[in-house]
């Protein structure tokens, strides 16, 4: 109240403290912080988690928040990231300084030696001091030795050196993720020795670790439930043993190595009973693996075979026999099942919710899924060029609990089709279309009558759709999520009304649409003050003057993309930069950014990206 601060003065400090706590909303926390000096104190003794990527001294930053934040549990460094989205603490970076996205790059360390625990000044490796070093690691590990939750992503500079720190004193440790980081077998070996708590382990792209490391880690991590193994090349056949031998309570396995055999997983199968999901890209796996997954599995929930040449119907019989409870489905590039494997797990995985077919060729029919998997929620078809149309006849009528369908290169499916489905999975919340050509104005208006539940609609390169579909869509349905890029007869009618019937609007690409203009971008900012996401690229007629209207209502924006608009020029930009002010990214030419709006850019966007 006025005058009055009720609040401090009536409620104890512990009961304050429990209120507090129970906010997990990192905005709230923050502006909860910012109310006095006392609700700061608590903030700073209470909050458990941080996200944080390099900002000028990476070792600095971390020590900061360390400092700040006492009670930390979970810690997330993501160097693919600047700290526009993580935490900064305040701490100015130059422009200059401001590192590019690893995009896959370690630096330029020295590998000959993987194995090695030493580090490097940031000065002798070449990398900037950007990158969370061993020192830094030490640091957290001795500010924070209640930590339960690491993740170390993409983290170029690190040894060993710091893991064992880490190890050393972070015996709560219950989940670590080190994907893409250059760890050598020394830091694991000690992980698995000092961390006798731990669940979670992400080996993704560390190459640096071999069958020594991992074979002495699974021996002393009875408690692992989740491991994750990709692009490791000096894993092999032996260390999948080891963890098949001592973790039998692995719930959730990820393995996507090119040089395991059939020996491996039947021993992962035989030894850890437990398991509810497996995500495997092993090329060399054949029939005898997953006929084993279906023998001994019986708890599995979740199976995703990712390019497998090798094995065929037989697999998924087996799987259908044995993994009564499959809820999920992947099917990736295997292309020698056919119709029959899906009749197989219709028929036996009856609780099937979500099934997804990328890339396989034989697969004609979806009849059976229709028949026998009536609640399924998700349906995913991409790149199935043989699929008939009369496939989806049976899903109309029998998945009535249908949510979410995505049909992408899928070029036999028409109007015809879009109907059965609209008029019988009436629920269905998201739909995204791409590259459907035989798919026009009769299925899409089928789905705005018949679908109220629509939030999240996708229509990318479906060149039959005109405004007619969207006047149904926007009768029946209000928008959250909208894509029509490459839907070449969308004009500014159609864009207007789903401008004024979808006030919760979030994101919208309009790129490619040669028949949208200012008119569009004014009925936005009047209908659409919740827009985030504008992609507006290659609309050659939008100009200046629609950017001056959408900033007007479009308060809430951004991120927008805006290349190849030969209207848009170096006024339109500082526009969008000067008016939006929590404009995080824009895309655009970078000739049309001017010395002005790149210094004004600086404190507004963390990263103005000016590609070509």
């Amino acid at each position: 109240m006025k005058g009055a601060d009720l609040i401090n003065t009536v409620l104890p400090e512990e009961v304050l403290l429990e209120i507090l706590r129970r906010v997990e909303s990192k905005p709230d926390l923050d502006s909860c912080a910012l109310v006095c000096r006392k609700w700061n104190h608590i903030d700073r003794a209470t909050r458990r988690t941080v996200k944080i990527a390099a900002s000028g001294n990476a070792d600095r930053l971390l020590a900061s928040v360390i400092q700040r934040f006492t009670a930390l549990t979970s810690v997330f460094i993501d160097e693919r990231h600047q700290s526009s989205s993580h935490y900064s603490l305040g701490l100015s970076t130059p422009s200059k300084q401001r590192r590019n996205s690893l995009s896959g790059s370690r630096g330029g360390r020295n590998r000959n030696s993987p194995g090695s625990s030493s580090t490097s000044s940031a000065e002798d490796t070449g990398i900037d001091q950007n990158y969370i070093s061993d020192a830094g690691l030490s640091l957290l590990a001795l500010g924070c030795k209640g930590l339960e939750n690491l993740s170390l992503t993409w983290c170029p500079t690190l040894t060993s050196l710091g893991l064992v720190s880490i190890a050393d004193n972070c015996k709560a440790l219950k989940s670590l993720e080190l994907q893409g980081c250059y760890i050598g077998d020394e830091g694991l070996i000690a992980i698995g020795q000092c961390c006798k708590l731990l669940r979670e382990l992400n080996l993704k792209f560390c190459d640096g670790i071999s069958d020594k490391g991992l074979i002495d880690l699974a021996r002393n991590s009875n408690s692992l439930i989740s491991l994750a193994i990709s692009s490791c090349p000096r894993i092999s056949d032996m260390s999948l043993q080891a963890v098949a031998s001592h973790c039998h309570n692995l719930v959730a396995l990820t393995l996507e190595l090119d040089s395991i055999k059939d020996e491996s997983l039947i021993s992962i199968a035989k030894g850890c009973r437990s398991l509810k999901s497996m995500k495997l890209r092993c090329i060399n796996v054949g029939d005898l693996a997953l006929q084993a997954v279906g023998s001994f599995c019986a708890s599995l929930e979740v199976l995703a075979l990712h390019s497998f040449q090798g094995f065929t119907d037989r697999s998924l019989y087996a799987i259908s026999k044995g993994c009564k409870n499959l809820r999920e489905l992947v099917l990736t590039d295997c292309n020698l099942i056919t119709d029959r494997s899906l009749e197989y797990i219709a028929r036996g995985c009856t609780k099937l919710e979500h099934v997804e077919i990328n890339g396989c060729q034989n697969i004609e029919s979806l009849e059976s899924i229709g028949r026998f998997c009536s609640g399924l929620r998700k349906l995913s078809l991409v790149y199935c060029s043989m699929l008939l149309k009369n496939a989806f006849i049976e899903v109309g009528r029998g998945c009535s609990l249908l949510q979410s369908l995505h049909l992408f290169d899928c070029m036999k499916i028409d109007d015809d089709a879009m109907c059965q489905i609209a008029v019988g999975c009436k629920y269905l919340r998201q739909l995204h279309l791409r590259r459907c050509n035989e798919i026009g104005d009769k299925g899409i208006i089928s789905v705005g009558k018949n679908c109220k539940h629509l939030t999240d609609l996708s229509l990318q390169f479906c060149e039959s759709i005109s405004d007619e579909s969207l006047f149904a869509i926007a009768e029946g349905c209000s928008l959250e999520h909208l894509s029509m890029s490459g839907c070449h007869e969308i004009t500014n009618n159609g864009l207007t009304v789903i401008a004024r019937s979808s006030p919760d609007l979030i994101s919208l690409d309009i790129s490619v649409l040669l028949n949208v203009g200012d008119i569009a971008m004014a009925e936005l900012a009047e209908g659409c003050p919740k827009l985030k996401e504008l992609s507006l690229s290659q609309c050659t007629k939008i100009t200046d003057v629609g950017l001056t209207h959408l900033v007007k209502g479009c308060m809430e924006l951004e991120i927008c993309n805006m290349v190849y608009c030969p209207l848009i020029t170096a006024s339109g930009l500082a526009t969008i930069v000067s008016s939006c002010a929590k404009i995080k990214k824009v895309l655009i030419e970078e000739w049309k950014v001017s010395k002005r709006t790149r210094r004004r850019a600086g404190p507004v966007l963390t990263s103005l990206c000016t590609e070509l």
